[in-house]
């Protein structure tokens, strides 16, 4: 076994039993260890997005992401509008009192205020998903995890479906390795992952019929891949390979979260529409 493959192995070993406990759990376990991800996402940003002539408000983005799940959970929609509110008013001040004019206060608001937007706001659905009205812990989990084995699934399509069939870019500039091949499988495997892991594991899911959970799947799949093409253009704007070494063998938490920050709020707002 390669020393590659063992560690992403190890880190899969140790990440995916920790996801599912926390998922079962839900509340405010679920929505500290999202605010977790959240905070880490947006260091990784900062990180990458800290070049030239950048600024970043490192500490006021971090805890704004890190928030806006618990608040999500907590009050709703509503609070996390006041919050995003707050949020910008304190980096807008902050940014005028501590950043000279000439260094682009403005624009390190900008992108300190995207980034836990982007971030805390697109994982705080998660939340949403295990908290569905009605739902026992049971039904709450397996919809959690519904986008996430879809986006797998359509990610390990598009791998292979690249490496066998793959002749045309994707986008060419942004991520030259990705070919419209792979997005094809990935597009195809999205609705039979949805249909499959409805049947094995969601019945109230696969009672919709065929047609609007295959629906989903590909909305979902076709999520997936901005989402990833969205990270791309990101780190090859900022110059970098991966959005940090964090993880052994497989780069920074966004290169591991940034399909689901697509494909996570897709399949709520699509299950909201269905149940």
């Amino acid at each position: 076994m390669g020393v590659d493959l063992a560690r992403r192995l190890g880190v899969a070993a140790i990440g995916i039993p920790i996801v599912l406990v926390v998922a079962w759990w839900g509340g405010a376990a679920m929505a500290a260890g999202l605010g977790l991800l959240a905070a880490i996402g947006v260091w990784e940003l900062g990180r990458m997005l800290r070049t030239g002539a950048n600024r970043f408000l490192g500490p006021l983005s971090a805890a704004g992401a890190a928030a806006i799940p618990y608040v999500a959970w907590a009050v709703g929609a509503e609070g996390v509008v006041v919050l995003l509110t707050l949020l910008l008013l304190v980096m807008l001040a902050a940014a005028t009192l501590r950043i000279r004019p000439l260094e682009g206060p403005f624009r390190a608001v900008a992108l300190s205020f995207a980034a836990a937007a982007y971030v805390g706001g697109m994982l705080s659905y998660g939340l949403l998903l295990r908290e569905t009205p009605g739902a026992d812990p049971r039904l709450g989990t397996a919809l959690f995890f519904l986008p996430v084995g879809v986006t797998w699934l359509a990610d390990t399509a598009a791998y292979f479906g690249g490496r066998l069939f793959g002749r045309r870019p994707m986008a060419p500039v942004v991520s030259p390795n990705k070919t419209m091949e792979g997005g094809i499988a990935a597009l195809l495997a999205g609705p039979v992952g949805a249909l499959a892991i409805a049947r094995l594991a969601i019945p109230e899911v696969a009672a919709l019929g065929v047609l609007p959970v295959a629906v989903l799947g590909l909305l979902i799949a076709g999520a997936a891949i901005l989402g990833d093409l969205v990270e791309s253009a990101i780190k090859r704007e900022c110059g970098v390979k991966d959005s940090s070494n964090l993880l052994p063998g497989h780069g920074g938490l966004l290169d591991r979260m940034d399909s689901l920050l697509w494909a996570i709020p897709v399949a709520h707002i699509g299950l909201s529409v269905l149940l």
